[in-house]
């Protein structure tokens, strides 16, 4: 009488591989955005403590273009010009910063507020050719230095508390003027941006405030 073999379960079947063996490699990223990721997240795990929290972004829906006109229009050529201002500032003297957190905060307003004027200009841009009738420019009192050439004239010892009371009234500054759009605000797009300018820009003033160097007076 012939012998039967046990049935033996046939093993899963493989999934398809590739030629050469071995998994697909992963999708690299450019280099930059990794690194401006990463300084926005560890300025997010600094700010956690002391902001309230933040509301995500608002998609656009798929397909939609913003338009910008009239008051949205005027603010974000009003908030890109002081944002100009504001990264001549964080880039004057990078490297004299001593306080780390600040360092860390210093490097996230670079990569947040390069995102925020480039994303506006391209709003602005596609709004039509400019007229100069939206331009905005801060006053240069004749008696008041440049903030950027007294922070470059600055030694490094006394760096951190010039580059604070520096920096707190101008971000100070940039939270007024975004609170202030959003009672008017026409573009949902620029009501989220205005929105999350005041939000940021409060936290990071909470931050400075809570760090071990002299701080402005309000």
């Amino acid at each position: 009488m012939p012998l039967r073999r046990p049935d033996v379960p046939s093993p899963p079947a493989a999934g398809p591989r590739r030629a050469g063996g071995g998994r697909p490699p992963a999708t690299a990223g450019r280099p930059g955005r990794r690194r401006r990721g990463a300084v926005v997240a560890v300025a997010a795990l600094l700010l956690a403590g002391c902001a309230p929290t933040p509301h995500p972004a608002t998609p656009a829906p798929s397909g939609t273009t913003t338009v910008v006109d009239g008051l949205d229009l005027v603010f974000l050529h009003t908030m890109t010009a002081h944002q100009e201002r504001t990264l001549a500032i964080v880039r004057a003297a990078p490297q004299r910063v001593r306080e780390p957190r600040l360092r860390t905060l210093v490097a996230a307003i670079d990569a947040t507020e390069t995102d925020e004027v480039a994303q506006a200009r391209r709003w602005i841009s596609a709004a039509g050719p400019d007229t100069g009738s939206h331009r905005h420019a801060h006053p240069d009192p004749g008696d008041t230095p440049d903030p950027v050439a007294l922070l470059r004239g600055t030694p490094e010892a006394g760096y951190d508390a010039a580059l604070v009371a520096v920096l707190v009234p101008q971000q100070r500054q940039a939270a007024a003027l975004a609170r202030a759009h959003l009672a008017v605000a026409v573009a949902p797009a620029v009501r989220d941006l205005a929105r999350r300018i005041d939000e940021s820009r409060t936290a990071q003033i909470r931050l400075i405030a809570a760090l071990p160097v002299a701080p402005p007076t309000p």
